[in-house]
């Protein structure tokens, strides 16, 4: 996959009239990103998530979205402009074209990235496009069946997703939209500052998701929490803790659903997919 991903980047630049040297992978996760030097151009191309996720409007919305919040200059990587950013098909594979940001050797400013996070959700509050409503915890709950391990397993996992679920409709908080995967390894610094990026996952759901997401990073998958506190201080929020303890189980469930949807095409992940599901397994016999 990882092969075809890169042909698919290299032949679909040139097919758009990309003028480039030589690409460079910067990563190979839920998609291969590959920047086309020294054109200041980077190709995303869907894989991992394409596998579970049918079509492209996802892609379209990321584009959509990012496209809104670049306009009035909220901190994040823009959609490509000197080519047409997508999302394009070549040889059964989607990708999307997106302005390279160089990424500083340098500590990141998590209380800077927190108050770019607050800029960005005060600049969705203006985007008029169409966003599905929770979506990241529906489709882990739809997930479950399909990468599960086991028959047991998904089970299991069914009565994880219930109670989840039954939480965060107990709580019958005001959705809006929010970034949906607001984690800090979604953030580039830059020479500009820190910006957002990753922006396919966005839904209409509780701002304490955002937020929620920055604090599984450390309580649920054992980061460091002091960039997540200061990361907070930043963006100003601080749902109660009964939500944000709600949020962050709900994004431990998603986050153990996703891990078994990359161990299948990423081995390595294997093994901490097996460690976040036997988590559920010792607490529910604890």
């Amino acid at each position: 996959m990882s092969e075809r991903a890169l042909r698919t980047a290299v032949e679909a630049a040139e097919q758009v009239g990309l003028s480039f040297a030589r690409p460079v992978v910067l990563a190979d996760r839920s998609n291969l990103l590959v920047h086309l030097e020294p054109a200041p151009v980077v190709a995303r191309v869907a894989t991992t998530t394409a596998t579970v996720r049918a079509g492209d409007a996802w892609l379209a919305r990321e584009i959509a979205v990012a496209g809104h919040l670049a306009r009035v200059r909220a901190p994040v990587v823009a959609p490509c402009r000197l080519v047409a950013p997508g999302p394009h098909r070549h040889d059964g594979l989607t990708l999307s074209f997106w302005e390279y940001a160089e990424e500083l050797d340098a500590p990141l400013d998590a209380g800077r990235a927190g108050r770019g996070l607050r800029e960005c959700h005060d600049a969705l509050a203006d985007f008029d496009g169409d966003l599905p409503q929770m979506a990241l915890l529906r489709e882990a709950e739809e997930l479950v069946e399909r990468v599960s391990p086991s028959t047991e397993d998904a089970a299991f996992l069914r009565r994880v997703a219930a109670g989840v679920r039954r939480r965060i409709d107990a709580l019958a908080l005001p959705a809006r939209a929010v970034h949906g995967d607001a984690h800090l390894g979604n953030v580039i610094n830059t020479a500009r500052g820190p910006l957002w990026n990753g922006w396919e996952d966005t839904f209409l759901g509780p701002v304490a998701w955002d937020l929620g997401c920055l604090h599984a990073s450390a309580r649920a998958f054992g980061r460091d929490q002091a960039p997540v506190a200061a990361a907070q201080a930043g963006c100003g929020c601080r749902p109660d803790d009964e939500v944000l303890d709600a949020i962050v189980e709900a994004r431990r469930f998603q986050g153990t659903v996703w891990t078994m949807v990359f161990a299948r095409r990423h081995p390595e992940a294997a093994e901490r997919a097996a460690e976040r599901l036997a988590w559920y397994m010792e607490r529910e016999s604890g």
